[in-house]
């Protein structure tokens, strides 16, 4: 049986590698091209400071913590190789990102091939491997994508493979190697907090109907303390001054709320509860439950004075959806036992708060020790306990003029962006762009133009999203119970409720510059359940005469014709002769900045990772602030930059004039202190002469 999965995952390595060892002799020029993001280089830069003993900086002249960290660690040894040649690592980091690309094929296949089926399997890591769009954000960016997505995928597979007694008790033992993938993927991304959570709560009540009960819940929580919030700023200017009001209001909201609905028997299957006394216990939970919340947030803004804003009629607002939204649920549930009968549990503390507290210490231990550590060495370090960048990139959002869009500032606007087609901005993609691209040519066929836009594409796609949802229930109706097993085998419904948490804090606090390779867990969720979609459609076709002999000769189309079209796309992209156009010209760009200035000199730029990285005698000082330090996002916000820029003598400006003089911040630090020296190849050289008031 080792032999047998020792093969297969030799088989991922060798269609992975057949195609791409192509991109590891490429040259140089050629090999940039695999690298397609700027922040990439951001890593790059700053592992090699690491490795050459400069400390962690990407500068060289102050600390950062603007990256996650795991990815860094495989980082740091790997251009330790730079000073011998700065290509040389690109190679080796490419090499490492096509043998993550491999393991998390093989792992999604281990899944399947396990929980769901072994023909599914092969045509789910197939697609997950060589899926063009899936492959250039987990392998080829250079970022921390593909470990991001090997660590979930690695979770899952952990999380599946947890052995429950009959009696649902599991060992304690792989609970707690459970955790300590979490803390793992943590690492990869911090953002994966909320499916951790998520999933850390699934499993503490596994077992119990309390279990999938509450994660809706929180859910509806979510849903309601976000909607309350924007309806009740809808006019505001300002409304991202209030964005702390939300925090602690979803906070408070998922402690308080399902801890009252537990104490007030809300969770309880119990036929014999009457109606009257169901409708009390709910509406005492919530009513005592935003009471409580208004109490807190009192405190917090009136006593403590820790909150500048506090919109009252918010929490009102908020007590309403709750009763309309989870009391509709327990309502549902209330009619379903009705109608089908439910089992008798018992979820009180008194016989259960062993085998939970004994559960939720193994999972949450590890992941909370990583955590605690990591935001004090960033505090004691980089003097801020959360990543610069995303408080950047939030902060962003507050801006009135700025290049990096505008923030969604209506309730409407979070929901058409949870189902926004674009790789980038839409969490959803895999899915969403599927539809966007059906209901085009449905407008089409109804004789919409683009431009005539009979109601907001986005709307038809949420429509048709329904329509697609309602059709899958139907066609899965007859096989529900098994549908449900596989569900709780991957442990889906936890990665969707976790993966709504993280598409929702980003769309709507305020954040700016998403980008695509955010969505790694929204892209698995996808991939798991369309693959158990699959797996029930080719079952019921095996059933047929002649079906299993269908079956395998469909799969190994898709999978033959997935991988040839990919390694045909490869062998373009990067053929051994070299004759494609170049992404980016880095050497025209370096020899220009050799020529206009000298060794040594400090040199401010907008991003600027590659070029940083392959110009090391110059010193290029970040000015976005995404991979520089917590200092400079304090005298950034304070109006101070010039004070800063000063302080370490820069120079020169590196930039484009739209962009430096015409946006914010920039051009509150820029102007009347440029003088154009050269236009490059690309940006324009400034000379940086500034006005220092004392």
């Amino acid at each position: 049986m080792k032999n047998k999965k020792l093969i297969i995952f030799v088989i991922f390595l060798i269609l992975n590698f057949i195609p791409q060892i192509f991109v590891l002799i490429s040259k140089p020029d050629n090999l940039l091209n695999w690298y397609l993001t700027d922040d990439a280089f951001y890593y790059f830069k700053t592992a090699q400071n690491i490795a050459e003993g400069n400390g962690i900086t990407f500068d060289g002249l102050a600390p950062t913590n603007g990256f996650h960290p795991l990815w860094m660690v495989i980082c740091v040894p790997v251009f330790a190789l730079a000073k011998y040649d700065l290509f040389l690592p690109l190679r080796v980091l490419a090499a490492i990102q096509i043998f993550m690309n491999a393991a998390s094929g093989y792992l999604l296949f281990m899944i399947f091939s396990e929980k769901i089926s072994k023909t599914t399997a092969w045509a789910v890591a197939i697609f997950w491997m060589f899926f063009p769009p899936i492959h250039e954000i987990t392998t080829k960016l250079g970022l921390e994508t593909g470990l991001n997505a090997f660590m979930l995928i690695a979770f899952i597979y952990f999380l599946s493979k947890l052995s429950w007694s009959e009696d649902n008790k599991a060992n304690f033992q792989e609970i707690l190697w459970v955790g300590l993938c979490g803390a793992g993927v943590l690492l990869s991304r911090l953002d994966n907090i909320f499916l951790l959570i998520m999933a850390g709560m699934w499993l503490v009540f596994h077992g119990k109907q309390i279990n999938n009960i509450s994660q809706i819940d929180f859910l509806l929580i979510l849903f309601s303390a976000t909607a309350s919030f924007f309806f009740r700023l809808l006019s505001n200017e300002n409304i991202f001054d209030y964005v702390p009001f939300l925090y602690f209001l979803i906070s408070f909201s998922l402690v308080i709320k399902p801890t009252l609905l537990y104490l007030f028997r809300c969770y309880e299957p119990d036929n014999e509860k009457t109606a009257i006394r169901f409708f009390i216990n709910t509406l005492s939970a919530i009513s005592i439950s935003s009471g409580l919340i208004f109490i807190m947030l009192f405190i917090f803004h009136d006593t403590l004075h820790v909150l500048q804003g506090f919109p009252r009629s918010a929490v009102v607002i908020d007590w309403v959806l709750s009763l309309v939204l989870i009391g509709g649920h327990h309502l549902y549930h209330r009619i379903r036992y009705s109608v089908n009968g439910s089992k008798q549990e018992d979820v009180s503390l008194n016989t259960n708060w062993r085998i939970w507290m004994s559960r939720a210490l193994s999972y949450f231990s590890p992941i909370s020790i990583t955590l605690i550590i990591y935001l004090i060495i960033n505090y004691r370090y980089a003097g801020t306990m959360m990543p610069v960048s995303g408080q950047i990139k939030r902060w962003w959002g507050t801006l009135p003029n700025t290049i990096y869009g505008q923030p969604i500032i209506t309730f409407a606007g979070v929901i058409k962006g949870l189902f926004d087609p674009n790789r980038e901005r839409g969490p959803f993609w895999l899915f969403t762009q599927l539809l966007d691209f059906t209901a085009s040519k449905l407008k089409a066929f109804f004789g919409y133009s683009q431009a005539e836009n009979m109601f907001d594409q986005i709307y038809i796609v949420i429509i048709m999203a329904v329509i697609i949802l309602t059709f899958v229930n139907l066609l899965i109706r007859k096989q529900s119970g098994k549908f449900k097993k596989y569900i709780r085998n991957l442990a889906l419904l936890p990665l969707f409720s976790g993966g709504l948490f993280h598409a929702m804090f980003y769309k709507s606090t305020g954040y700016l510059h998403a980008k695509g390779w955010y969505w790694i867990g929204e892209m698995i969720l996808i991939i798991l359940l369309s693959g158990i979609l699959l797996t029930i459609f080719l079952e019921m076709i095996e059933e047929r005469s002649l079906g299993k002999k269908l079956v395998s000769i469909f799969t190994f189309f898709v999978c033959s014709t997935l991988w040839g079209v990919f390694s045909v796309s490869i062998l373009q992209q990067f053929p051994l002769n070299g004759q494609v156009p170049l992404e980016y010209d880095i050497d025209g760009e370096v020899q220009f900045i050799r020529s206009q200035t000298e060794p040594g000199d400090v040199i401010g730029m907008i991003g600027g990772g590659v070029t940083a990285y392959f110009l090391p005698e110059r010193t290029i000082l970040n000015l976005d602030g995404l991979i520089n330090s917590a200092d400079y996002f304090r005298k950034l916000q304070d109006g101070k930059t010039t004070e800063y820029l000063v302080e370490n003598n820069v120079r020169y400006i590196y930039g484009k004039e739209l962009v430096l003089l015409d946006s914010d911040p920039y051009r509150w630090i820029f102007t009347e202190t440029l003088t154009v020296l050269e236009k490059g190849p690309f940006f324009n050289l400034y000379s940086y002469q500034p006005v220092v008031t004392q």
